[in-house]
């Protein structure tokens, strides 16, 4: 019994000899620092940029407080309250390192943060129709898609770019991570376009996979309608896209084809088997042609006046696709006798 006691005791004594000094260490009072929380505006700042700087802190009133701020230890501005700082970014590759201490009686704050430049470009264009030659940018119709490129220059301090495919990027959707798209070296991506007369947000973060190097871009990008335009199919030079006829022209042939063009349509092609061609010349419906049902000739020979053309154009599956147009062509060639009115079709 008397052992039983003694070991208990020993094992008792050897128990506080290693534990009390762990217990009586979590309780020991410590000193946190106070801190101050920096910002930055632009967050993600490109090559000399001029970034605003403001100071953040719980801990300690930063309006009754001496602030001094530093750039890469030069100051850039001090005195009472002064909570907020511009700075100019280095150039591209470049660490700029900025302080900020706030000194409130004997209460006293810091804070700091590092701005490394980046570049990123967000590229994008619609994959709806436009004609040859068009040196615009094909915009968005709904149904059709946008393809976006995002071209990121993140340069480390020693003078190394990044290669594109260590780049690790994230699309976003009005504000919600388009996870398909996203990803490390996923610089490009195809998402679809807003619904008639909508708009969205696409934006795009491309960082090194270390976070150290970070950029951000974002683009509005509504939804349209198709426009229609209208141009002569000349027999020899074949459309005249330089040459769009406004809603009132003439002209001078006795016969003419016209070549109605689908700007930012949802297709590849104006004579796609999808669209639907409804043509009119003076109210009264015209069939279209079933293999260029995007043409429509008229002759006039021996006629002169005006044809009033009306087209609807819509979709067999697409019902979001509708556009019309109206134009009044004059025909005037040389031979025509008839007095001038309503264009009529040749005898």
């Amino acid at each position: 019994m008397n052992n039983m006691q003694n070991w208990n005791t020993a094992f008792f004594l050897l128990f506080l000899f290693f534990v009390a000094p762990l217990a009586h260490a979590q309780f020991l009072p410590q000193s946190a620092p106070n801190l101050i929380t920096v910002t930055m505006r632009p967050e993600h700042p490109g090559p000399l940029a001029r970034i605003e700087l403001t100071a953040h802190s719980s801990s300690i009133d930063l309006s009754r407080s001496e602030l001094r701020w530093h750039a890469n230890g030069k100051l850039l501005v001090s005195g009472a309250g002064a909570t907020t700082a511009e700075v100019v970014a280095g150039p591209l590759g470049s660490v700029t390192s900025v302080s900020v201490s706030a000194q409130d009686g004997a209460a006293r704050a810091e804070g700091s943060a590092v701005l490394r430049p980046v570049e990123l470009d967000l590229l994008w264009e619609s994959d709806s129709y436009t004609p040859p030659f068009y040196r615009g940018r094909a915009l968005p119709s709904a149904g059709s898609n946008i393809r976006l490129q995002a071209v990121a220059r993140l340069k480390r301090a020693g003078g190394t770019l990044i290669p594109e495919r260590d780049i690790v990027y994230t699309w976003r959707r009005n504000g919600s991570v388009v996870a398909s798209a996203s990803g490390k070296g996923k610089s490009s991506a195809t998402l679809p376009a807003p619904s008639l007369f909508g708009a969205d947000t696409i934006s795009v973060s491309a960082a090194s996979t270390d976070g150290v190097l970070e950029g951000s871009s974002s683009i509005r990008i509504p939804s349209l309608e198709p426009i229609l335009f209208l141009y002569e199919d000349h027999p020899i030079f074949g459309v005249l896209y330089n040459r769009e006829l406004s809603g009132q022209s003439t002209v001078a042939e006795s016969e003419l084809t016209f070549a109605a063009v689908p700007y930012f349509a949802s297709t590849e092609s104006p004579d796609d088997r999808n669209l639907k061609w409804q043509w009119r010349i003076n109210g009264r419906e015209i069939p279209a042609d079933p293999r260029e049902p995007s043409m429509l000739t008229i002759n006039a020979d021996r006629s002169f006046g005006r044809a009033q053309i009306d087209l609807l154009l819509t979709h067999a599956t697409n019902w979001f696709l509708q556009s019309a147009g109206s134009w009044a062509i004059t025909f005037s060639p040389p031979n025509a006798f008839e007095e001038q009115g309503s264009f009529r079709d040749s005898p």
